[in-house]
């Protein structure tokens, strides 16, 4: 697990490691800026002229030594100052008497020259307003340094993004690189501050998780190296049984393929038998291509001793995918969830009928603490919330936090950078994994599905939902190698699943 922290947290526990752990500001000022220093000089051979755009506050600071470091080593280096040196923090100021003992001047207004590498460090993380007049020019010219083919490196986070929202505040640094300290930010995984941040290195500068007293992180991702002890534990001497029942309700007319790749991610993660529940006409298509799953398919209304029996039957439930929303649907929904013990899924039509319908609203309700996963897109979230879009954009992790603690349930708000929610739980999960070729029809079918699958073998839900997201990235990145991402479809990402459980096999046979 790996830690990702808020503006104000960040703040927090720097302040801690100063005062109460007593580790001088200006020794963290100096790590910050090696770290910089050592990731510039793994890129490649010694860039031969930088420029320095530093602030006024420590980011600044940090810049400007980073800066220093490579002139000793031999590059060229000018440096730049924004704002009112009169008004730089402490650290800062310490920093610009010693380019100044060194004889390095600092200029006050940019030069018109040709880089070959800008160090970004205008603004850090304390950023909560828009940048306009002089900043925005400024920013403006790192840019287009970085358009003629300059290394835009930043310090900490590329100026303009909001550390906590991933918001561009007015207009920001596009960055090749940014290089971070600690923990990484909330803005560096969350678009677009995750496009502009490019690649991301987290150096450590002595600020450890000690700085966290007791409240801990409000956020967290996981990372490949620990992924084979997230998965569930197989019994060698299992049966399907044990590995769990998922019972399925998907699919409509014309909306057969939902079945399929909802049911193919319930198996593909472990889980030992599928039953789907489905209108009659998908019967056929259904034991073609997922001739393993169980099925009650039904003509017209679904018959409630039928349902009953197949609850009986399960461990979890997953429910939505390709449903639809006529009166058929909305029964099988009641149905379903009059079930109020076992462990659920509702992605896709699920969701939108109970934004339709009061009394699937109250239903839900019902339904013990933690025990229902939402997988909700942008729409459907604002729908479920009774919010514009407007709201969502604005604080997507309000909207979704809400909701979470209204309704008792976990939250996958699904997104370029899905997060998880659950409520009561301060930590939110962040997903880090997946690309862009994910945005395919079927894609979070096969996604709920997978959850259902971690749920079958016991994984608890907020665990299952992180897991679930996670796994599918993967998937994801798996079938983009293999297909690209243009060309990849939603059964790609399910095939892909299988190397990537297999590889998480292996690892953890090896640490055995």
């Amino acid at each position: 697990m790996k830690y990702i922290v808020s503006a104000q947290e960040m703040k927090a526990c720097d302040r801690d490691t100063i005062d109460r752990i007593g580790m001088p500001a200006l020794v963290l000022m100096e790590r910050a800026a090696w770290g910089v220093y050592e990731e510039i000089m793994t890129k490649g051979p010694l860039p031969k002229r930088v420029l320095v755009v530093a602030g006024v506050g420590n980011n600044g600071g940090d810049g400007l030594a980073a800066g220093r470091m490579l002139a000793l080593k031999g590059c060229r280096v000018d440096f730049f100052m924004a704002g009112n040196p009169d008004k730089a923090s402490e650290e800062t100021k310490v920093q610009m008497k010693i380019l100044h003992n060194l004889g390095f001047s600092i200029q006050r207004k940019l030069e018109d020259a040709e880089y070959d590498m800008v160090i970004d460090a205008l603004f850090g993380i304390g950023l909560s307003r828009n940048i306009e007049g002089e900043y925005a020019q400024v920013i403006d010219r790192i840019n287009c340094f970085g358009e003629t083919g300059a290394q835009i490196i930043s310090v900490d986070i590329p100026s303009g993004i909001c550390a906590d929202t991933g918001k561009v505040l007015g207009c920001g640094v596009r960055a090749g690189a940014t290089v971070t300290f600690a923990f990484a930010k909330k803005g560096h995984f969350l678009y677009p501050g995750r496009e502009y941040a490019g690649k991301l290195m987290v150096k450590d500068i002595g600020i450890t998780e000690k700085s966290f007293a007791w409240q801990g992180p409000g956020a967290f991702c996981y990372e490949r190296g620990e992924l084979a002890a997230l998965l569930p534990r197989r019994s060698p001497s299992g049966n399907k049984g044990t590995f769990g029942k998922v019972l399925l309700t998907a699919g409509s007319r014309d909306m057969s393929g939902a079945c399929t790749l909802s049911g193919t991610g319930v198996l593909r993660t472990g889980a030992g038998m599928v039953k789907i529940i489905t209108p009659d006409c998908n019967r056929g298509i259904i034991q073609t291509t997922l001739p393993e799953a169980m099925l009650y398919s039904f003509q017209g209304t679904p018959d409630k001793v039928q349902v009953e029996k197949a609850l009986d039957w399960a461990d979890v439930l997953v429910a939505g995918p390709g449903m639809g929303q006529d009166e058929n649907a909305l029964r099988l929904m009641e149905l379903i969830m009059e079930n109020k013990t076992l462990p659920m899924v509702i992605d896709a039509d699920g969701l939108n009928l109970i934004s339709a319908h009061n009394n699937l609203k109250k239903m839900l309700a019902l339904r013990p603490p933690c025990t229902t996963i939402l997988t909700p897109h942008p729409g459907e979230l604002v729908r479920l919330a009774g919010v514009d879009m407007d709201a969502y954009w604005s604080d997507r992790e309000v909207t979704a936090r809400k909701l979470a603690e209204e309704y008792g349930c976990i939250v996958a708000s699904k997104d370029a950078a899905t997060m998880v929610f659950e409520p009561g739980r301060r930590g939110i999960y962040i997903n880090t994994s997946g690309n862009d070729g994910m945005a395919c029809a079927g894609s979070g079918d096969v996604l709920a599905g997978m959850m259902g699958g971690l749920l079958a073998q016991g994984m608890p839900c907020f665990e299952g939902a992180c897991l679930g997201v996670y796994l599918h990235g993967l998937a994801g990145e798996e079938a983009s190698m293999r297909k690209g991402r243009y060309g990849m479809t939603a059964s790609d990402i399910s095939k892909a699943l299988t190397n990537v459980m297999r590889i998480q096999e292996e690892e953890r046979r090896q640490d055995l």
